[in-house]
């Protein structure tokens, strides 16, 4: 009953906080609609510095408590609020956490997720409790940090190493020391990452073991008296307190402080010490703190690998012969067990959130966490000691230098190799289930009370696991259809029921712009497509094939079919060129073809007309075709105008018949004809188009006329992206902002 009590009080007390969490990120999301009124004006603000970094283009990066705000048109606005400022300013001209600034700050629209693959910003920025973001312009008033504030003694550590250590040297140490990645190369993260060393960039217990290991051997003669013991525990306070603060309060080095201290008292005063216990009031009191933290992947992956460690590697060292286990073999056995059971335990966990696994993660952990019981410790204390005399401690670096650039090599070797790391496409629910039962099975496997159920559980999740994989395995043999947010021009992706990859149009191009770079090659790569099978471009304006350029010189396309519109401008003979360079045979499509890409659907060209009569608009020679997958069809008319909508209507009359309407021409009054739609009748009509544009798109016509002869419209513009799924019967819209 004691232990049911406590744990609805710790629940209960969870619950209430993340209450209170939850209020202030519905205030920021409505602080966020209101300024976002004012979006790309200039506005004046006061407030203080709490975080600085960098972006990944290598822009200064500062989150800002705001109090007051002078509005355009004078108006004053007291309302606190966090905000995120972009900068460009030189090393002696960054500014520090803790400082007071007044300044002229250029608001930038709140952002907005527009495709599945694009990284949720606004919400990022919402979870952080930050309303605005924009571009620091001018800065009229500053006043210092306080001497006695946490971003004060911050800044001046990282301003010891930048002094101490050279270039990126300074950035590694400052990662590796302080846990700070901010100024990191996201190339050099990347590789860290994929060699299973983004570990020792996270200030966790190896760090903090480290610095109190000195402590330790001074318990023995604190132990003979009650002061003694308590001028430890206040000196150990301190100790951990300064050190966690300067490296940002994070979850690993909040988690293994207050494990040290909790070891520590208990070795003091003799208590009772249970690592795994300890290690859940650790996660207990950062919970009750900030119940959000549960759903932070760092406190998942630091919690989960000292777990694995304490509950897997007693029975894992086992396997060790004993002639080794005791010997210079056998620590670094151990060095490479850790990694190994670590990196295969977290696996669930870094599969789910980054689709990567690191395999090399043992033979490079061999090579570098020997050196961090110097590198780390030493390091640490020259930046500490470094205004003591600085020219000494540059030169006495050097070998901390050294050890640095060792384990940047190493870094770099295993996370540039494409056989150091595998790809995961997606992770299974029962995978977690498995996982669990797993690392319980084998912590009880010299328990013969717990060790037959937790087998039985483990049995019953890979069923279910097999079960899921099977259903899984079905929903691969669906069509999936995303009409991508390119703005004012089209690009769709289909995925066959086998596993083909189509692109119908390519987005746009203009010299500010290129679909190609901004959201073609991210969305494959982020589905870890590298080939297209094929490419249908149904005209040849610069908004149907301005990603073609790009997507030519990433990915291997296998043929591309077209228009027989000959076009003048530079971007259609560029693409044309680089197709023939790279040996991409480029077909003409004609109404009455059969495109065969997948025998599990059937693509029908109902237009242009081999032999039509040339028009001056390109419009009205598109590409159109109708996909058809079991009872479901799709059909795409380009850019098809009145006089090539009516052409295919006479042609094919009620065969246009679909289920989805990919809308023609942006949802411009010339398409979408009454004409047309009689046949077409769709149950859903999706137009692909920007916001803001040139051309009046939707016209009012045409969106009457989709109102009038759909069930369902959807406009890229108002929704972003939108997916379709098929399995032959029935068509279902995937809601991918959940």
């Amino acid at each position: 009953m004691a232990t049911l009590i406590y744990l609805l009080l710790i629940i209960s007390a969870s619950m209430m906080l993340y209450s209170l969490k939850d209020e202030q990120k519905v205030q920021a999301e409505e602080t966020a609609k209101m300024l976002n009124l004012y979006a790309w004006e200039e506005i004046e603000v006061k407030g203080t510095i709490k975080n600085r970094g960098r972006s990944g283009t290598g822009r200064d990066v500062y989150e800002m408590e705001i109090n007051k705000t002078i509005l355009p048109e004078e108006v004053a606005w007291k309302y606190p609020y966090q905000i995120r400022l972009y900068g460009e300013f030189d090393g002696e001209n960054r500014f520090s956490e803790g400082i007071q600034l007044s300044a002229t700050v250029r608001l930038y629209e709140f952002p907005e997720r527009r495709n599945p693959h694009e990284f949720d910003y606004g919400g990022w920025l919402i979870g952080r409790r930050i309303s605005a973001h924009g571009e620091l312009k001018e800065v009229k008033e500053q006043t210092e940090e306080s001497l006695f504030g946490w971003g004060y003694l911050r800044n001046a550590v990282h301003q010891r190493s930048d002094e101490i250590f050279e270039g990126e040297y300074s950035d590694l140490a400052k990662a590796l020391l302080l846990g700070y990645k901010d100024d990191l190369r996201s190339e050099t993260r990347q590789h860290f990452n994929r060699a299973g060393l983004s570990h020792i960039m996270a200030v966790s217990g190896l760090h903090v073991g480290f610095l109190v290991a000195p402590l330790w051997f001074f318990i023995p003669y604190l132990w003979g008296s009650k002061k003694g013991k308590w001028l430890g525990i206040i000196l150990l306070t301190l100790l951990l307190l300064m050190y966690a603060g300067i490296t940002g309060f994070s979850p690993s080095v909040s988690r293994a402080s207050l494990m040290a201290w909790l070891l520590t008292y208990g070795k003091l005063f003799h208590k009772v010490r249970n690592s795994v216990n300890l290690t859940a009031v650790a996660a207990i009191i950062i919970l009750l703190i900030n119940p959000e933290q549960l759903f932070d992947v760092g406190f998942q992956l630091s919690f989960a690998a000292v777990f694995i460690i304490l509950l897997i590697l007693p029975e894992a060292q086992r396997a060790i012969p004993d002639q080794y286990r005791y010997g210079w073999k056998g620590k670094l056995l151990m060095v490479v067990l850790v990694s190994f059971v670590v990196q295969l335990g977290l696996f669930p966990i870094l599969a789910h959130y980054f689709n990567e696994f690191s395999i090399a993660g043992p033979a490079a952990n061999a090579l570098v966490v020997p050196l961090l019981s110097f590198t780390v410790p030493v390091g640490l204390g020259f930046v500490v000691l470094s205004p003591v005399y600085p020219s000494f401690f540059k030169l006495a670096a050097l070998p901390v230098q050294y050890s640095l650039d060792w384990i940047h090599g190493v870094a770099d070797y295993f996370g540039g190799q494409t056989f150091s790391y595998i790809t995961v496409d997606e992770t299974q629910l029962f995978l977690f289930f498995v996982w669990l039962f797993a690392i319980l099975f084998v912590a009880s496997i010299r328990l013969p009370q717990y060790r037959w159920k937790l087998l039985i559980a483990l049995f019953i999740s890979l069923n279910l696991l097999f079960v899921e994989l099977v259903l899984n395995g079905q929903k691969k043999h669906q069509l999936k259809v995303t009409v991508l947010d390119v703005g004012q021009a089209d690009a769709i992706h289909v995925k066959t029921p086998s596993g083909k990859n189509l692109l119908i149009d390519a987005g746009r191009w203009s010299p500010m712009a290129n679909s190609g770079d901004r959201v073609l090659l991210p969305y494959f790569e982020s589905k870890d497509i590298d080939r297209l099978d094929a490419v249908i471009l149904s005209h040849p304006h610069a908004d149907h094939i301005g990603g073609m350029p790009v997507l030519i010189e990433h990915l291997d396309i296998d043929v591309i079919y077209q228009s027989d519109y000959s076009y003048s401008s530079n971007l259609y003979q560029t693409y044309m060129k680089l197709a023939e360079e790279n040996g991409i045979p480029v077909k003409y499509a004609f109404a009455g073809d059969l495109i065969n890409l997948d025998t599990a659907i059937r693509m029908f060209v109902v237009g242009p007309e081999r032999g039509a009569a040339r028009d001056r608009n390109p419009n009205n020679h598109s590409v159109a075709l109708k996909l058809v997958y079991g009872d479901t069809s799709f059909l795409f008319s380009g850019d098809a105008e009145v006089s090539q909508e009516r052409q295919i209507a006479d042609r094919y009359g009620d065969f246009l018949k679909s289920d989805l309407y990919k809308v023609g021409h942006h949802s411009s009054n010339t398409s979408s004809t009454k004409y047309f739609m009689q046949y077409v009748n769709p149950d859903i009509s999706v137009a692909s188009l920007a916001f803001r544009n040139q051309f009046g798109h939707p016209g009012q016509d045409a969106v009457t006329r989709l109102y009038r002869f759909s069930e369902t419209q959807k406009f890229t513009s108002l929704s972003g992206a939108v997916q379709y799924t098929s399995d032959g019967a029935n068509i279902r819209e995937i809601i991918w902002r959940d």
